[in-house]
């Protein structure tokens, strides 16, 4: 098979990864529909409000599995960086707007994590330790999300320009960012406004 067919099916197949909906078929088996639940999405922080601690850790784990599975077949499939790093987009583009859900979806933090793992595990190891920290700290998912998810071309840089990585990784940092800073432009707009609910607090309460 041609080198470049290869690579349109590894973020082909990275897309398709990436839109499994975990987090909506976990709430489907509690008789709950994410999409109209919270936030609408289906993504780990939402599935945790509505569906419990259990199937939000499931969720979890899935949705990093799915993005290091891609980025992790990518590389099997082809050994150029590029498709590593495109297929790692793919996997959150999937995610936040899967195809299976009428492109609906999560915001891709976990997902965003899964690639980087692939890529290099120290780094994502360490961006979800701050995750949770800024997270149990601030109560406000939405912040650890932004902190994380910025931080993460920073972080992947220094270990380019230490020769860690190539310098095309630092691409990847900035897709996800993108992405992911997109997907939480409602977030922005409630944190600006001081109405975006904290974890464990009320429906009603601006937080």
């Amino acid at each position: 098979m041609p080198e470049w067919l290869l690579a349109v099916a590894a973020v082909a197949a990275a897309y398709l990864l990436g839109s499994f909906p975990a987090g909506y078929l976990l709430g489907r088996l509690r008789g709950i529909n994410m999409l109209e639940q919270g936030s609408g999405r289906t993504g780990g922080t939402n599935v945790l409000r509505s569906a419990g601690p259990v199937a939000a850790l499931v969720t979890g784990v899935l949705d990093v599995g799915k993005g290091a599975l891609a980025v992790w077949l990518a590389s099997q499939m082809t050994d150029y960086t590029a498709v590593q790093v495109l297929a790692g987009a793919a996997a959150i583009l999937g995610h936040n707007h899967s195809i299976f859900l009428q492109f609906r979806g999560g915001a891709g933090v976990g997902t965003s994590l899964g690639a980087l793992g692939a890529i290099y595990l120290p780094a994502a190891l360490g961006l979800l330790v701050l995750l949770l920290l800024v997270i149990a700290i601030t109560r406000y998912a939405s912040i650890g999300s932004l902190t994380v998810i910025t931080l993460m071309p920073v972080v992947l840089l220094v270990l380019a320009l230490t020769g860690v990585l190539s310098l095309a990784y630092v691409s990847y940092g900035l897709l996800a960012w993108a992405l992911i800073v997109y997907a939480h432009r409602p977030n922005i707009r409630r944190l600006i406004a001081g109405t975006e609910r904290r974890l464990g607090g009320s429906k009603h309460t601006p937080s």
